[in-house]
């Protein structure tokens, strides 16, 4: 499937890159997990371990989304420039998760590798993009 992705913006990224990762390693190291890696390597933001098995975790972040999840808001949104990460890591989809941080980080949505299909991959004509809509 061809995938359209809207332009990288940097200056966006510069933004959030770093609390959203930060905000994953606070709760993964909560949860138990022993960080491995948060090297900037365009695949998985943060990997970790825990009870032997390797997990691949992405961050993103929702800036509109500002304390709780709105209730007229049906879907949670993805990226679909994220399906590389399930392309990537497509024979261990059960250790790939995405969360989706709140504006402040307090909140997110986990959502595994496993729900990320084609099938649900739709057009945003706001953004321009292409999103995985769960």
């Amino acid at each position: 499937m061809d995938v359209y992705v809207r332009p990288f913006r940097k200056e966006v990224y510069n933004q959030v890159d770093e609390p959203s990762k930060k905000a994953l390693i606070k709760y993964l190291e909560s949860q138990g997990h022993t960080i491995v890696s948060s090297a900037e390597d365009y695949y998985a933001e943060v990997v970790s371990q825990k009870d032997g098995v390797t997990y691949f975790n992405e961050a993103e972040r929702k800036a509109q989304w500002k304390s709780d999840w709105p209730t007229y808001w049906t879907e949670v949104r993805v990226p679909a420039r994220k399906r590389r990460l399930v392309e990537k890591y497509k024979d261990t989809l059960e250790s790939l998760y995405f969360y989706v941080f709140n504006k402040t980080y307090d909140k997110a949505w986990k959502i595994k590798g496993t729900q990320m299909v084609d099938d649900i991959i739709k057009e945003d004509k706001k953004i321009e993009s292409q999103v995985f809509e769960l």
